[in-house]
């Protein structure tokens, strides 16, 4: 009689854990838990120091790219933007969503200088001059 029980006892606590995975899995259902569409990415935004120290890169080198001529200026232009991007993670990215984003910020900050970089590199907007980068 003692092997009986044990016997329905282990076949009991069997059933039990079958019955409680059963149930278990089938409240998932393929509910991965999971979100299927996440939040809507928004643009970075770049900070007002990050925007200053653009600001003085350019002030300072506008010379020395006057004395380069435009085509040879355009490559150190685009050097510099990847140096100030390195540096600032977070306008890499604005730039990457937005390459307008740099004129934006120029223009409100610092117009004179994107001006005067603008003609010693002879393009027309900041976007364009960084179009390779």
């Amino acid at each position: 009689m003692r092997s009986t029980m044990s016997r329905r006892g282990r076949t009991a606590g069997v059933l039990l854990v079958l019955t409680a995975t059963t149930l278990g899995l089938s409240g998932c259902g393929g509910d991965s838990g999971y979100e299927t569409v996440g939040p809507a990415p928004t643009e970075p935004t770049i900070s007002q120091a990050s925007v200053d120290e653009l600001c003085g890169i350019l002030n300072g080198q506008k010379g020395t790219w006057k004395a380069l001529g435009p085509p040879v200026a355009r490559v150190a232009f685009t050097g510099a933007m990847k140096l100030w991007t390195v540096r600032d993670p977070v306008a890499n990215a604005a730039i990457s969503w937005n390459r307008h984003i740099v004129d934006t910020v120029t223009t409100r900050t610092c117009p004179e200088v994107r001006t005067a970089t603008l003609k010693v590199l002879d393009q027309p907007d900041l976007k364009t001059a960084i179009g390779g980068f």
